[in-house]
């Protein structure tokens, strides 16, 4: 029995701002973007999610990899990846209604083997045979062995499992890393590592740019020092590796606080001012100066919502000369004023 049930769906994902709700969530695989890690693996990937905890303690395992699915969902500007999420009891749980073209999370820990009582193994056969891909993250490792099914499949078991998995039936060799990809199960040791494991089921399918940019919102770099924008990485993608965008990207968010003018840029890539705004309508659809000021905006907000600087000095230290040109195109973009947009930080959009 299902004791508490979360669910992020469409409706959900399609409050992002920019998101295109006419995109499909499934897309065929580009096998050249999959990571050397995939070789010989991977046949079957999806962009929906169920999420099944082993019980409260664990459901944060569930919540983190859901966090990854978001922030690509924000790198991409398409609600692509969508979820939902349920608390099981340890014990009683079933996902019969699962569809087949989902991927399966069943979210453990690393103490208690999640041992599912004999009905729900009947009940939850077939579900995890025909789910697109089983992910099992720690002490899950329990529930599809106790379910008669994937004993052969080579998978990442922690080690306070081991020897109660191969009493279960389990006759292959343990991986020893962290994180495991066979054709249709992914496996991690731990709920830590399942973030690994989520960040490269979205490389093998969205390629290593959105991968990359995903460890770097979340801290997963080796420098922190050089940690972008999320505005900075959904251009640099939408710029598809394009030098010219590229390296004005890098100059614009070198100098958001004294703005420079699309020819300064220009004189400084040793390239036309043409061919600059050129590239940005043909790559980003948006001029030279309309990508500027977003990623001055952007700057904007985060200070409005995690500083007390006045809005007269936040409009300096991002490029905007005075309040009243912020004012201006910070209501554009977001729809309210930065004075209202604090107080929403604040106490909330229904004190407001």
């Amino acid at each position: 029995m299902i004791k508490n049930s979360q669910k992020t769906d469409d409706k959900q994902n399609n409050k992002l701002p920019g998101v295109n709700r006419n995109r499909k969530n499934s897309e065929p695989l580009n096998y050249a973007y999959v990571p050397s890690s995939f070789k010989g693996g991977l046949r079957s990937l999806t962009k929906s999610f169920l999420f099944i905890s082993q019980n409260r303690n664990t459901s944060f395992a569930a919540e983190s990899c859901i966090e990854v699915l978001r922030i690509a969902n924000i790198l991409n500007c398409n609600a692509l990846y969508t979820w939902s999420h349920q608390v099981a009891d340890n014990r009683n749980f079933d996902f019969t209604e699962c569809d087949p073209n989902q991927t399966i999370v069943l979210a453990g820990g690393i103490f208690d083997p999640w041992l599912p009582s004999n009905p729900t193994c009947g009940k939850i056969r077939t579900p995890l045979r025909t789910a697109a891909r089983v992910c099992v993250i720690g002490s899950a490792i329990f529930v599809p062995l106790c379910a008669g099914i994937l004993k052969t499949q080579r998978a990442a078991v922690h080690p306070h499992f081991r020897a109660a998995v191969k009493e279960r039936g389990y006759i292959n060799d343990f991986y020893d890393g962290t994180v495991c990809h066979q054709p249709l199960l992914s496996s991690a040791v731990s709920p830590l590592a399942a973030v690994e494991m989520i960040i490269e089921l979205i490389g093998a399918q969205d390629g290593t740019f959105i991968e990359t940019a995903i460890k770097d919102q979340l801290g997963l770099v080796s420098d922190l020092s050089m940690t972008r924008s999320r505005e900075y990485w959904h251009f640099k993608h939408m710029g598809q590796g394009n030098t010219v965008v590229s390296q004005a990207l890098d100059i614009m968010l070198e100098n958001l606080e004294d703005t420079l003018s699309i020819g300064q840029i220009s004189r400084s890539m040793e390239v036309s001012t043409r061919r600059v705004e050129r590239n940005f309508r043909e790559k980003i659809n948006l001029s030279p100066l309309q990508v500027y000021r977003s990623l001055q905006l952007e700057k904007v907000e985060k200070l409005l919502s995690q500083t007390d600087l006045p809005i007269s000095e936040i409009s300096i230290a991002c490029g905007f000369y005075n309040t009243a040109l912020l004012t201006k195109w910070y209501k554009r973009k977001f729809g309210v004023q930065p004075s209202l947009a604090r107080r929403f930080h604040y106490i909330g959009k229904s004190a407001a």
